[in-house]
């Protein structure tokens, strides 16, 4: 069974940690299985993939509000039926991109197709539309929201965060139940399963990688009080920022470098007591699974400013106010036993929303479409519901 795994960029980003995520579950499921992931838009057209993540990333740092305003213009409108069909359009590119994606698919013949970004599932629904893609298509949403641009009524399964988003898609575009699995979003197997430390941990602090937001004022005022908690600083390759916080030499502040190694960041989320972060879907999906204490300093503006909606309704993260100490407004939460259990227990009722795990879901897809992949996994990999 071959499986083609589609995020659109190279650069790192939410939608390749959801595709490692699908891999890393793919592979315990101990059959024949070949994976392959291409990242579109680098594959036909580096040089275009280059001017496109460039620009994005000084759009979002110079102008946010003029990209918050594109995005909930021209890419998420939720609540209204315009929303049932993408109005982000490239007109040419679209077309030229599409016809790439049809060749791709010619030469690769894969028995599934996983969508972790909504440009190439909004391609493939074109294409399934015209009778032209026939292999089943997969999107696994990304955030705790389902933006316009995504494919919807020819893709053959969906993979959503959250009940809320099920409901969505068989109201606005009458899907069948059967066509979505409740999975929440993607954690690599890694990363599941919590294990609390004894002993009072420390506050990590993520999104250095990118350079944006608030995270030089935060340290600042770190850097002048009294700490009682220690203060791991994820910087990634932010050179920058890494040099600025060992320039401090303050005994309660460190800096950490960029690591690639998942057994390294299981540890620190896993010594950790509460994180400071913003609302990636996948960053917090790892944390709540670990169950986490979240507390958000910044927002990236579009898809962020979504998802921290969506979880601040289900009050499941803190906000921070740079204007009042940081450390005492995580002390008002992480020490109050009252408050950390009424939060434990919405965890627990968001948790329990899943139908059933990535891997099971996968298993179920792969069976409903084509029994004969089945004798290749083997027995014991089968959850009982499935048959």
């Amino acid at each position: 069974m071959k499986i083609l795994l589609l995020p659109l960029f190279r650069m790192p980003s939410g939608h390749h940690k959801a595709a490692e995520a699908i891999v890393g579950h793919l592979s315990t499921m101990e059959a024949e299985i070949e994976v392959k992931t291409i990242d579109c838009l680098s594959h036909f057209h580096s040089g275009l993939e280059a001017v496109i993540s460039n620009a994005y990333l000084k759009w979002i740092s110079r102008k946010p509000a003029l990209y918050s305003k594109f995005y909930h213009t021209f890419m998420y409108s939720y609540g209204t039926r315009s929303a049932s069909r993408s109005r982000f359009s490239l007109c040419f590119w679209d077309n030229y991109l599409a016809w790439r994606l049809e060749k791709l698919m010619e030469e690769e013949q894969p028995d599934f197709i996983i969508c972790t970004h909504c440009y190439p599932s909004k391609l493939l629904n074109q294409l399934k539309a015209k009778g032209k893609v026939n292999a089943p298509v997969i999107n696994v949403y990304t955030d705790f929201f389902m933006n316009d641009v995504w494919g919807k009524e020819h893709i053959d399964f969906h993979f959503v965060p959250h009940q809320q988003a099920k409901e969505q898609l068989m109201k606005t575009y009458s899907l069948k139940k059967e066509q979505i699995f409740v999975t929440g979003i993607p954690v690599h197997p890694f990363f599941q399963k919590a294990s609390r430390p004894e002993s009072e941990g420390y506050v990590l602090i993520a999104g250095g990688n990118s350079g944006l937001g608030n995270l030089t004022a935060l340290i600042d005022q770190l850097s002048k009080a009294e700490l009682r908690y220690r203060y791991k600083v994820l910087c990634g390759h932010n050179q920058k920022l890494y040099k600025q916080i060992r320039s401090l030499n303050h005994e309660k502040l460190d800096a950490i470098a960029y690591t690639s190694c998942r057994k390294q960041m299981n540890r620190y989320y896993e010594e950790a007591c509460a994180i400071i972060t913003k609302p990636g879907g996948v960053t917090i999906t790892e944390v709540l699974e670990k169950s986490l204490p979240v507390f958000i300093l910044d927002t990236l503006p579009g898809q962020e400013e979504i998802n921290r909606q969506y979880l601040g309704e289900q009050h499941l993260i803190y906000t921070l106010d740079l204007q009042q100490p940081v450390e005492q407004q995580i002390l008002d939460v992480i020490n109050n036993e009252v408050e950390m259990n009424k939060w434990r227990k919405r965890l627990a009722c968001y948790q329990l929303e899943k139908d059933a795990e990535i891997k099971n879901s996968l298993l179920a897809v792969f069976k409903s479409k084509e029994p004969s992949y089945a004798p290749s996994l083997k027995k014991s990999a089968w959850n009982p519901y499935l048959g």
